[in-house]
């Protein structure tokens, strides 16, 4: 009987070892994981950023009269929707006025070239004739030349009368007043030719003006067409600057519109923590106040540095802290610009 309690007593005490044994390893393994968690805890970067997305100001190239608007705020307009009508009747104007410059300047050109046309080839025509006269003129300069100089010797020998020689004096007299005159209408013939060259002038002045007018036309074609403002880019109106009949000056913005698809979030990485990200990589965006989180993928990260707000103490010793900005890429429309979004990694 005594023997039996030993044993039994022996038995309890090897259980209770084994307990005592196996607790101290449990606070062991417990301790070991407070640690661990304790100390990944402490590596986890939490970084604050502020949502933004593509937003375009819808500027005018014209001014002008708003005519009217077509939108609201809040409306979803895609890219080339009409937004906006800017008064066009002034632009109108000086688009008939155009026209008839251009119409006007086509007609001096036809003009121009037809009187070229006409006087070149009637002074072609007037020098061939001049010179044809001038080489018959010539002849007969010359036969009536030759018919005084025989005359006179015939007269000297006695073979001649005087009537004879004064005859043959008078045609030789008038054949080199014939020369004369046929070199005078050569010469007019030929002075009809800078007519041409007037002529000529006239058509690139009117040449010119015609390409001003059409440069001129082309030009306010176009504004007209920018009278109508369109869409730049998919998007909401999220703000309308003027309203219908106000004045509107070159540039000003008419109002913007937001691309809610098209955000992202920029972050301040201290130098210290840079190493730990690299492009295209996946990080979980949170947003504050409650328990949703977006995914975003990082699409740039900044080359250039840039200083922190708080500066470093000289009496402790520390350095300027630096970060980079890097650029998280979200395309969620339900994150609004503005608000306040956290990233850990």
């Amino acid at each position: 009987m005594a023997e039996t309690l030993k044993i039994k007593l022996a038995e309890i005490l090897k259980r209770k070892k084994f307990l005592v044994i196996m607790s101290m390893i449990i606070v062991v393994i417990g301790l070991f994981l407070i640690s661990y968690f304790a100390q990944a805890q402490d590596n986890v970067v939490e970084l604050t950023g502020k949502v933004e997305a593509k937003e375009v100001d819808v500027n005018t190239k014209i001014p002008g009269r708003v005519l009217g608007i077509v939108v609201s705020e809040g409306q979803e307009v895609k890219a080339g929707d009409k937004i906006a009508k800017i008064d066009d009747r002034d632009l109108k104007t000086n688009e008939s006025q155009a026209m008839a410059g251009l119409a006007a300047a086509e007609g001096d050109l036809a003009k121009a070239a037809a009187g070229s046309n006409l006087v070149g080839q009637s002074s072609g025509a007037a020098i061939e004739k001049a010179q044809a006269g001038v080489m018959k003129a010539e002849a007969d300069e010359l036969l009536a030349k030759t018919t005084y100089q025989r005359t006179v010797e015939l007269h000297k020998a006695g073979f001649a009368s005087d009537q004879d020689l004064e005859k043959v004096e008078r045609e030789y007299k008038a054949a080199q007043a014939g020369v004369q005159a046929a070199y005078g209408d050569l010469n007019t013939a030929k002075a009809s030719l800078y007519q041409v060259d007037v002529y000529n002038a006239d058509m690139k002045r009117a040449q010119a003006a015609i390409d001003k007018a059409k440069a001129d036309l082309t030009l306010i074609k176009n504004n007209l067409a920018e009278t109508e403002i369109k869409a730049p880019c998919d998007g909401v109106i999220s703000s309308l600057n003027v309203e219908e009949e106000e004045l509107v000056s070159t540039g000003m913005a008419l109002m913007s519109i937001t691309d809610y698809k098209n955000n992202w979030v920029n972050i301040k990485v201290p130098q210290t923590q840079l190493n730990k990200l690299a492009l295209d990589q996946e990080l979980t965006v949170h947003l504050p106040g409650s328990d949703k989180q977006y995914t975003g993928k990082i699409e740039s990260i900044s080359s250039k540095p840039e200083f922190a707000a708080a500066r470093a103490t000289n009496d402790r010793g520390e350095k300027d802290i630096i970060s980079y900005n890097v650029k998280i890429r979200l395309n969620v429309p339900e994150l609004r610009p503005g608000m306040n979004v956290y990233v850990k990694f």
